[in-house]
């Protein structure tokens, strides 16, 4: 009997994982769709949650076997925009951690990690965080490891407003690099980088460094209603 496989997305970027003669999919972009009863009818063998805005009820949770992911080197940076959060304080680089979802935000024992680099614009970090986050769920289809408790202090980030978009450009030329590629995201109201003239709203995206320490990129003015 094939085992069935749940997938947690609104992405359709997983759908890329095809059914095998061992495995069967079941693809959820939906929070109506996650439902306790219709779980019950799959009876799934693994619940992975990709990428996912909603909670997931504690009945699911303890019923059956999620696993969530996480790009920073658990316990450290738990909670809200961690991409964000981690380049803002400098960080080059981080883990993405597999993790059994349980009640504690980002708290569950850790399945695996994976190294990864934050270079690049946020378009270009989370194409490949995806493509990460797919191999990784390859890998644990094939033997899923024994998850192990997060060791070390727990440092929890608050998820980012909108307001904290606005670029300081007291700041140095590096930094103000980083922040413009780490909210240079194409999703629907996603708070890019700005900056505010009288009535007009400057937006900043596709930033580039220089050899010689200056940015270029693109803007968009508009006036603010």
């Amino acid at each position: 009997m094939k085992k069935k496989i749940v997938i947690l997305s609104i992405s359709n970027f997983f759908k890329k994982i095809k059914n095998t003669k061992n495995l069967k999919f079941f693809f959820i972009n939906k929070r109506s769709q996650l439902t306790y009863s219709y779980l019950n009818k799959i009876k799934p063998y693994l619940i992975f949650v990709p990428a996912w805005h909603w909670k997931i009820s504690e009945k699911i949770i303890n019923s059956y076997t999620c696993i969530g992911f996480h790009p920073s080197p658990l316990p450290y940076g738990r909670g809200g925009s961690p991409i964000q959060n981690l380049i803002i304080r400098g960080h080059k680089k981080t883990e993405i951690c597999a993790i059994k979802l349980n009640k504690v935000l980002d708290g569950g024992d850790v399945y695996t990690r994976k190294r990864f680099i934050l270079d690049g614009s946020a378009n270009e970090i989370f194409l490949r965080y995806n493509k990460e986050k797919l191999a990784m769920i390859k890998q644990m289809l094939k033997k899923v490891p024994k998850p192990k408790k997060q060791i070390g202090k727990v440092v929890f980030y608050k998820r980012r407003k909108p307001y904290e978009s606005k670029i300081d450009f007291r700041k140095t030329i590096p930094k103000i690099y980083d922040f413009i590629r780490m909210l240079d995201l194409d999703i629907k109201n996603f708070p890019k980088a700005f900056t505010t003239i009288d009535d007009l709203k400057i937006i900043f995206e596709k930033v580039e460094k220089t050899k010689d320490n200056k940015l270029r990129g693109r803007f968009l003015i508009h006036r603010n209603k």
